[in-house]
């Protein structure tokens, strides 16, 4: 058996919104029908402005990325160290690695998260983190 979302019905869903699911045994309801899959969740995350996600870590899955366009930084809280990536990377974040994120406009990214569910703990942001979320430094 073959599942098909089409190239507009994906950017059809990602319309004032940018993340939407594209396979998952999904809880939450949104704009795409999705394809039904209770062992991996799949979605995209499309930036269309200069956004940062709220601090948080997931307790047992694995998230797999991979930079379909424009820029992302995340920040490992525990380490500050940060991470650049850009378009054609990709890349993995393991359990329990809490981090910060922010994305330049017209950023997409294809995620992949396993095990899937809702497994998100939020961490609280300190001055550190309010400062490195408010501001984009360029690479030379």
């Amino acid at each position: 058996m073959f599942n098909k979302l089409t190239s507009s019905q994906i950017n059809e869903s990602l319309v004032g919104i940018n993340r939407q699911y594209l396979v998952g045994h999904l809880q939450l309801p949104q704009i795409l029908e999705h394809i039904d899959d209770s062992n991996i969740e799949i979605g995209v995350t499309d930036y269309k402005n200069y956004t940062v996600e709220k601090t948080h870590k997931h307790k047992v899955a694995y998230e797999c990325q991979y930079m379909i366009s424009g820029e992302t930084k995340y920040l490992d809280v525990d380490t500050r160290d940060e991470f650049l990536y850009r378009e054609g990377d990709f890349y993995r974040i393991v359990p329990d690695t809490a981090y910060a994120q922010k994305a330049l406009p017209g950023t997409t990214i294809l995620f992949i998260k396993t095990p899937p569910g809702n497994d998100k703990i939020i961490i609280d942001s300190d001055d550190f983190i309010e400062k490195w979320s408010e501001q984009w430094e360029v690479d030379i």
